[in-house]
């Protein structure tokens, strides 16, 4: 008889290719049909040339700071910096690009479309170049916004970057730092880990607790139903994609303040020793 899901269909982590470019790199981030997740890496001095993409998108700078230049409606040029920390919202069809002197990593949150993140361009990379070196003699207004409901956790900190039918955030866990076992009804999510070393508790089966240890440049999808928590091995960033996000749609299993998760092999093994007889 079956108790639920088992460990292999829950446990895989992903480790995206990025797709190099001549000023950086885009790699999609999740494989999931209801959203979409990039990282941007622009290298330092690089410039990428206007385009625009046929679906919305929310950018997040996560460091560095970025030179984010458009096109307003009747194709006047316009420029203004975002820097770490900040978003910027990247409506359907408008024209943009970004450049970045220090280099930057830029993550792109939106729905899943067809065609991927697929860029319209529309001017040459030289073009691109010689803009971004003429703007790097003006003074330049910060059009970047702040993360939006920012709130210190017992474990960390969580700031919400995006809250649509596709939601984002970032997710700090700090060293030692554990989050509750919860699981959702209807939200799925995506984590992706920018920096540090977090381990995924799952409760699956037969309740058995099973750990996933991920590591910087993998991703990992969360099933509706699957009970999980974050426990920080070192200080990590984690960029988090989902559907919509709802409070009513998570159920706590296990207070992150006193609960300590126990890997069923572990227990078993524990278990094992302290019966030998002596």
């Amino acid at each position: 008889m079956a108790y639920g899901l088992t460990l292999d269909q829950v446990r895989k982590t992903n480790r995206p290719t990025p797709r190099p470019t001549r000023w950086g790199s885009v790699t999609s981030l999740t494989e999931m049909a209801e959203y979409s997740m990039y990282r941007v890496d622009i290298l330092p001095g690089a410039s990428q040339p206007l385009h625009f993409f046929a679906s919305g998108y929310q950018a997040f700078v996560e460091c560095g700071e970025v030179v984010a230049r458009s096109l307003d409606d009747a194709g006047r040029a316009q420029a203004g910096t975002v820097g770490a920390g900040e978003v910027l919202p990247l409506p359907r069809f408008h024209v943009h690009g970004f450049s970045s002197a220090p280099g930057a990593v830029v993550y792109l949150f939106g729905p899943r479309s067809a065609e991927g993140l697929h860029e319209f361009p529309v001017e040459t990379e030289e073009a691109a170049a010689t803009a971004f070196h003429a703007l790097n003699q003006s003074e330049l207004s910060c059009v970047g916004q702040p993360t939006a409901d920012v709130r210190e956790k017992y474990w960390g900190q969580i700031e919400t970057i995006l809250s649509e039918d596709v939601a984002a955030k970032r997710i700090f866990v700090q060293k030692g730092g554990q989050g509750s076992l919860e699981f959702h009804v209807e939200k799925r999510e995506t984590y992706y880990i920018h920096s540090g070393l977090v381990k995924v508790g799952l409760r699956i089966g037969r309740a058995e607790n099973h750990s996933i240890v991920m590591s910087p440049g993998e991703s990992y999808d969360v099933r509706p139903g699957v009970m999980h928590l974050r426990i920080g091995l070192e200080d990590t960033v984690i960029l988090e994609v989902s559907t919509r996000d709802s409070d009513s749609d998570s159920y706590l299993v296990e207070d992150g303040q006193t609960y300590r998760h126990i890997d069923a092999d572990q227990k078993t093994a524990t278990t094992e020793k302290q019966e030998q007889p002596r």
